[in-house]
């Protein structure tokens, strides 16, 4: 997953925190409309897919530090 692309666009608003959020669990995760409208949910959900990828759960961890900034190494 582009970590650091989703921090940059949830920091700008290109990704509404009020209307999309990313879900994360231990084996996986996935991105979770927040509207009201199903259609719209599956889209934003299926858009934020596209553009950014799939989250990969507690493996993802050092990527998530490294886009953040954080010199950090799995051992």
């Amino acid at each position: 997953m582009r970590y650091k692309e989703v921090i940059k666009d949830f920091n700008s608003g290109v990704l509404d925190k009020s209307k999309i959020q990313l879900i994360m669990d231990n084996d996986g995760g996935y991105w979770s409309g927040l509207t009201d409208n199903d259609d719209v949910n599956d889209k934003l959900s299926a858009d934020a897919e596209e553009k950014y990828g799939s989250p990969d759960g507690y493996k993802d961890i050092i990527s998530v530090l490294t886009a953040a900034g954080v010199n950090a190494d799995w051992c």
